[in-house]
């Protein structure tokens, strides 16, 4: 396959340690994936390492799989575990790492999955990064390169010592981690482009990390806390550089809008076109009462017709209760805005079964949507909905997952009042939202269970089959009591061991002042 590599890939020294960088599916959506493509540039461009990248669909490789000394699993959602295990089956490497032998790869995995909670997940990995892999990747792979001698069991004993570093197989009721961080000195860009990815030869830049917001069921908010920006001259210097390979540019953060400079950003980029280059520009999503017109502008230009904006609950009271102070007028305000822009769409995401969400919420995300419809003639509105699902280190993590058949009920309730007023509402699978809780709030009591439905064909049949077999010889809990409750302070959570900036003590208060907002 056509690849440009935008980064320097010639090395002086011959290779000390052979690396597998992996990614939990097929080829075109990791090369739409910048965490994994920043860590295999990051691990490709230190000397004395040979690094391949792998995924589930990989055939031809320069390496055979016992010459590999690491493999690196980028996991950036529950269902990825389903990914991880297919390539270790398919190279004949043990699930588990305790029953793998000494001359078997070391396998280390790294994403906001396991550095939320690894623990359902943690027995596959000989390590796993928590928090970001920039202050921690180039200590991993050096100390691994510079000890090639040494057993695996040594190797952990001197990679414990790097801070985000968490090593399962020592962790007993003492055992603490604390959360790696990185300021954003660099920018972080597709370091590889090819048309083959997901987001075709598109160049996406990373412009901030966090959130500023802190809703509080935003695990990207308080994973990434504080909120960091890239500089605007990195910025400017990075798209000069990508603007060599493509015409395609993705600016990505939880709230570019954020941005101190966001507004200067979007100027040179205007000015790029307004010059005659043809350039398609588009945005991870906006934040109604954030966008500014210069933003819009440059979407505008760049060819972007439709936009996407997270909504999230539908009532001001509700979007109280989650931290979003968003209201009813900023959302018309944003529209007003599009239409004199020239869009002609707006993508509209909201999440059903929200703590103290009562049906009136609902009905109001139909009214605000049916004021909008009757105001702007033929502007299209795509409401689409997920489930609630609680996340660790977030104030939510402690709350009550509704139960499958009242949020079938809600969900069916809500598109038949959006179909009254014309609109498609999407809503996402109740039962696989249900799982992904599971593997959210899990431990490593459903570690065998996960490997089971894994075996079994990892289909929503197979989680629910194997769950009831196991549930029935006592080889797990009952997932409803143990990880779908109300949490109390006081519950021994499994990812309580890591440290964050926010405390479990704070993401308590936190949550208890939210469920009392009225």
């Amino acid at each position: 396959m056509t690849e440009q590599y935008l980064y320097n890939t010639n090395k002086k020294e011959a290779t000390k340690l052979n690396v597998w960088c992996a990614f939990p599916a097929v080829y075109n959506f990791g090369m739409s994936a910048l965490g994994f493509l920043t860590v295999f540039r990051q691990i490709d461009s230190i000397d004395g390492i040979y690094a391949e990248r792998i995924f589930t669909d990989s055939e031809n490789h320069k390496l055979k799989v016992q010459d590999v000394d690491l493999i690196t699993f980028s996991f950036s959602f529950e269902l990825d575990y389903l990914g991880i295990l297919t390539i270790l089956k398919k190279y004949n490497i043990n699930f588990l790492a305790k029953d793998r032998k000494e001359e078997d790869p070391l396998i280390y995995a790294g994403g906001p999955v396991v550095s939320a909670n690894p623990e359902p997940f943690a027995e596959f990995f000989d390590f796993i990064a928590i928090g970001d892999s920039e202050p921690n990747i180039h200590k991993v792979i050096e100390t691994l390169k510079n000890n090639p001698t040494k057993t695996k069991e040594e190797k952990l004993q001197l990679l414990k010592n790097i801070e985000g570093i968490y090593i399962p197989k020592y962790k007993d009721k003492n055992y603490k981690v604390k959360k790696a961080g990185a300021c954003l000195s660099k920018c972080v860009y597709s370091p590889i482009l090819t048309e083959k990815s997901f987001f075709s030869n598109t160049f996406i830049i990373e412009v901030e990390r966090g959130c500023p917001q802190s809703c509080g069921f935003c695990m990207t908010s308080f994973l990434n806390s504080p909120v960091r920006f890239c500089s605007y001259e990195e910025i400017i210097k990075s798209l000069e550089l990508g603007l060599k390979y493509t015409n395609k540019i993705a600016l990505l953060g939880a709230l570019i809008c954020s941005h101190p400079k966001i507004d200067d950003i979007c100027e040179f980029l205007i000015k790029k076109m307004d010059n005659g280059l043809n350039l398609e520009i588009t945005v991870s999503s906006l934040r109604a009462d954030y966008v500014s017109d210069k933003t819009l502008e440059m979407l505008r230009k760049g060819g972007q017709k439709t936009a996407t904006v997270a909504v999230e609950a539908g009532s001001e009271r509700l979007r109280r209760v989650i931290n979003k102070h968003l209201l009813e007028e900023d959302i018309i305000n944003i529209v007003d805005k599009m239409s004199k822009y020239g869009f002609n769409g707006l993508k509209l995401y909201g999440i059903t079964g929200l703590p103290t969400e009562e049906y009136k919420d609902l009905n109001e995300f139909v009214s605000l949507c049916k004021k909008i419809k009757q105001k702007y003639k033929g502007f299209n509105l795509i409401p689409s909905f997920s489930t609630f699902v609680p996340k660790a280190q977030t104030p939510f993590q402690f709350a009550l997952r509704e139960d499958i058949k009242s949020l079938e009920k809600k969900n069916e309730y809500i598109k038949k009042e959006f179909a009254k007023i014309g609109i498609k509402a999407r809503t996402s699978s109740v039962k696989w939202d249900y799982i992904q809780t599971i593997l959210s709030r899990g431990s490593r009591e459903i570690t065998t269970y996960l490997i089971e439905v894994f075996n079994r064909g990892g289909n929503i049949g197979a989680f629910k089959n194997t769950y009831k077999e196991f549930l029935q010889r006592k080889l797990i809990p009952d997932f409803d009591k143990s990880f779908l409750k109300e949490f109390s302070y006081n519950t021994e959570l499994p990812w309580d061991f890591i440290e964050y900036p926010k405390t479990k003590e704070y993401l308590f208060s936190e949550y208890k002042r939210l469920l009392t907002i009225s």
